[in-house]
């Protein structure tokens, strides 16, 4: 099969052949051509190569965002993590309560947690994406903030994505049940730096081109985006062993 170099070869050595075959460019277009209609993979070989080169920058300028974000990722103050600050390993999760792939990626981060203990640090990122249809993927986000204040993130947090349907009740509900002080709970959440704490991760998300949906996970300066847990398996323990 002539490659796309021979191909050129070819036209470069008609174009310096001399006055005896001095072609024109509407020649040389033409031989152009009827080289490709005879050979119509070469297309197809040229359109495979781009898009790897082009798959290859877009990764490139994904894992260059992580990296520029490294600080709001890991170090907000404001957001809760589990873990000790000093840990080997730590893990960013972006999440709406409502999200099911987010639900179905829940017992990895719990046995994560439970199985690698003071080896990772798991940090939290509320990011109600879905509340404009759901209309309970902010309030969520604020209810698991506003527990925070009590020391009980990780109960409400837990209780939240276990939950199947989430209601405004349901929400108050879960609160009361993991035991909140509900009028520090209630004041907690008409506390405008809650709203902005969640404003803040959305404008992080969008820093972040390979952030497309929930859940999105980022491990070093690699991400997952979904709930891959293999993925987050295999990532997890490269960086641990790492």
């Amino acid at each position: 099969m002539t490659s796309i170099a021979t191909a050129g070869l070819m036209i470069s050595g008609c174009a310096e052949a001399g006055p005896t075959t001095d072609l024109n460019k509407t020649e040389i277009e033409e031989i152009v051509r009827s080289y490709l209609l005879e050979n119509p993979e070469i297309i197809r070989e040229a359109i495979e190569a781009l898009q790897v080169k082009e798959m290859a920058a877009e990764e490139e300028l994904n894992r260059a965002s992580i990296v520029a974000a490294r600080d709001a990722l890991e170090n907000d103050p404001r957001d809760v993590s589990i873990g000790p600050k000093d840990a080997k390993v730590t893990i960013v999760e972006f999440f709406d309560y409502n999200c099911g792939f987010c639900k179905r990626a829940t017992p990895w981060v719990k046995e994560a947690i439970e199985e690698h203990g003071d080896d990772i640090r798991v940090v939290f990122k509320e990011l109600p994406i879905l509340d404009n249809r759901t209309k309970t993927s902010r309030p969520a986000a604020k209810a698991a903030l506003a527990a925070a204040r009590q020391g009980k993130y990780s109960a409400m947090h837990f209780a939240l994505m276990e939950s199947k349907s989430l209601t405004a009740d349901s929400i108050r509900d879960l609160a009361e049940e993991v035991g909140l002080d509900m009028r520090k709970f209630d004041a907690d959440l008409a506390d405008p730096s809650i709203e902005q704490h969640i404003e803040d991760t959305l404008i992080l998300a969008n820093r972040l081109p390979a952030l497309t949906g929930t859940p999105f996970f980022v491990i070093g300066d690699e991400y997952v985006s979904g709930a891959d847990t293999r993925r987050l398996e295999q990532l997890l323990e490269d960086a641990l062993n790492g």
